[in-house]
């Protein structure tokens, strides 16, 4: 195709002058925190596409100028090159070089001839390009909401979408004369996909933006649910053009569990049938609601030493921050971040893998679920020696969803200390990672040995002695999908000491390891050997050796249906609670629904209770009068 020459005018304009006709994609907010570039080469640029639909919508339209708000003017001579084109590596239809004397105003770019749209095109780009030093910023966007195959930038050598980057519509705006009638509404990135709790209100809020030259005033919105579909119209409105525009659906069926399918369609925009290009009018996601009774426990590992003068106190701080929390969790403490001691095991020093990138390791440390709360810390450890700071960041990683259930158990021979475990792994829905991982650690509780200004005969609980798997980071599991189970089975056996293998010396650090002391903690999380803020667990649970535990949500129906185990439990109600005569470790209580409910001032009614004692289950229905 011939290219048109072109009269380059260089023009300053003011952020609010905006031509009726003015089509794009961003909402003119200029912003110098949003400037960005994306890699390393010097060569930096921006550019905006037309589909084929949308230029079918504005066929015999003529662009005649284009503006362009860049984040910095320092490019070679203050200048950009800018063209309009069919693609973004072929020659274009037509080119020119702009002079920028001020970045964050609009540039504007008009054509010696303007371009009459045939609607033939398969797409049409306008857009820029310069070359820039590395310490400048020269793209910029308005920073609202990604809209897929419409904003493109120059990466390294290479054209890419941004969608999915979280940069917004791209500062670039076209005039197409005798276009201000032209309809366009465009669905922004709506994160519909989402984790709900079964039974409970599940709000959704859907986006977007009036791309076109006129104001909306009415749309129906079409909503598809599972096959199901429901229409709502929304009028006396007044959208204008650039403005975005949100509404929320509030009236979904929670009550099934699993996964749910959902479409919202825009249409039917101002009672006409004007729109030309409806292909952007619609968002697809899936929904996943876990059961009502999913029971969610949280990792708390804690870093310490017997040598270090504040880890006394950081105990402390942690058992506060426990108790006051009113969160399930699990602790398990290692013994890394500051001199290793007789308890150090050569995991705990794989762990320091968690510490900010910068400024060394510390204790006494903790981290949650190993969520990093980018409020206290660049990394998922925070120092312990605030019950605030351990305090937040569990309130924190309890915001996240639970994604899988844990069905542990474990088998013990005392005699021979041989340990049998097994643990099933229910995903509830798709993993947030691609790259999951489950580890099992055994942790032992009751060691008397010394601490620093705690005294030569401190009790050390949460010790870690190790993992079953024998692997620090567990076993590697790609792509977990709702609804898979996972099974994994493993024997070993106890020795009667277990060894510092920080120290090379055998003979020295070994610890009694006490079998009625011991536990094992199972987990299931996200990995990625290169970052570590991205290991955050999904759920964790824990069984003392020789018993069981099934968390709720594991399949709570089947569990509760279990054949009783052969012992004798003295299982009744006192004061609307359920009591029961000897020692156990777990006490559950269910409604014949088999809904977990808690023990206490419980209601006139039949419940069902599982009673863990021994290492063995007992389950018994039970009339609360």
């Amino acid at each position: 195709m011939r290219k048109i020459l072109l009269s380059i005018a260089s023009l300053l304009i003011f952020a609010g002058s905006i031509n009726a006709t003015n089509i794009g994609y961003s909402k003119d907010d200029i912003d110098r925190l949003n400037a960005f570039r994306l890699g390393s080469s010097q060569k930096q640029g921006q550019a905006i596409r037309f589909s084929h639909a949308k230029l079918q919508a504005l066929k015999g339209k003529t662009i005649d100028f284009a503006e362009f708000v860049v984040g910095s003017k320092n490019t070679t001579d203050n200048k950009i090159n800018v063209f309009l084109a069919t693609t973004l590596t072929g020659t274009p239809i037509a080119e020119g070089t702009l002079e920028v004397n001020r970045a964050l105003t609009k540039v504007k770019w008009t054509l010696d001839k303007p371009y009459t749209i045939t609607g033939e095109e398969e797409c049409l780009y306008i857009g820029y390009t310069a070359e820039i030093g590395t310490t400048y910023n020269l793209l910029i966007s308005d920073k609202s909401y990604d809209i897929e195959g419409c904003n493109f930038a120059y990466n390294n050598g290479a054209w890419v979408d941004t969608y999915d980057m979280n940069r917004g519509s791209a500062l670039i705006f076209v005039n197409a004369e005798n276009a201000d009638d032209y309809t366009d509404v465009i669905v922004g990135r709506s994160k519909f996909d989402g984790y709900y709790k079964a039974g409970e209100e599940c709000k959704l809020t859907p986006c977007f933006i009036n791309a076109g030259t006129t104001a909306i005033n009415s749309f129906d919105a079409i909503i598809d649910v599972d096959g199901k579909t429901t229409t709502k119209h929304f009028a006396d409105l007044n959208i204008e053009p650039k403005d975005n525009y949100s509404f929320s659906i509030t009236d979904l069926d929670t009550s099934k569990e699993g996964k749910r399918d959902i479409n919202v369609t825009i249409a039917n925009v101002n009672r006409a049938n004007k729109e030309g290009d409806t292909s952007d009018n619609s968002l697809t996601a899936s929904l996943f609601f876990y059961p009502k009774n999913m029971e969610r426990s949280l990792l708390l590992e804690s870093f310490t030493s017997q040598t270090c003068s504040q880890c006394f106190r950081g105990h402390l701080n942690i058992a506060d921050a426990i108790k006051t929390s009113k969160q399930d969790i699990i602790e398990v403490a290692h013994h890394s971040g500051y001199d290793p001691d007789i308890f150090t095991m050569q995991e705990d020093i794989n762990y320091l893998f968690f510490y900010p990138g910068s400024g060394g390791t510390f204790a006494p440390a903790a981290m949650v679920n190993r969520h990093t709360y980018a409020n206290i810390s660049s990394s998922p450890i925070v120092q312990a020696t605030s019950t605030n700071n351990v305090l937040s960041t569990i309130y924190n990683a309890a915001t996240t969803k639970p994604y899988v259930s844990f069905n542990l158990e474990t088998k013990l021979n005392e005699s021979t200390r041989e340990l049998k475990v097994k643990v099933q792994i229910l995903a509830h829905t798709d993993a947030p990672s691609k790259q999951s991982i489950f580890n099992l650690f055994l942790v032992q509780d009751g060691i008397i040995a010394s601490q620093t200004n705690a005294g030569e005969n401190y009790t050390h609980n949460h010790t870690f002695r190790g993992t079953v798997t024998g692997n620090a980071w567990g076993m590697l599991v790609n792509d977990v999908k709702a609804g898979q189970m996972f099974t994994w089975e493993k024997t070993i056996t106890i020795p009667n000491s277990i060894h510092s293998s920080y120290y090379t010396d055998e003979t020295k650090n070994n610890i009694k390891a006490v079998l009625e002391d011991m536990s094992v903690v199972a987990y299931m999380g996200s990995f990625d050997q290169n970052d570590n803020t991205k290991h955050t667990i999904y759920n964790c649970c824990k069984a003392r050796l020789g018993e069981s535990y099934k968390q709720g949500g594991f399949n709570v129906t089947t569990a509760i249906n279990e054949p009783e185990a052969e012992q004798t439990l003295n299982i009744f109600v006192n004061n609307g609670k359920v009591c029961v005569d000897g020692d156990y470790s777990r006490l559950s209580v269910y409604n014949l629904a088999g809904a977990q409910v808690e023990n206490a001032a419980l209601a006139k009614g039949v419940y069902i209770v599982k009673v863990i004692a021994g290492g063995k289950q007992t389950t018994k229905k039970i009339l609360v009068r």
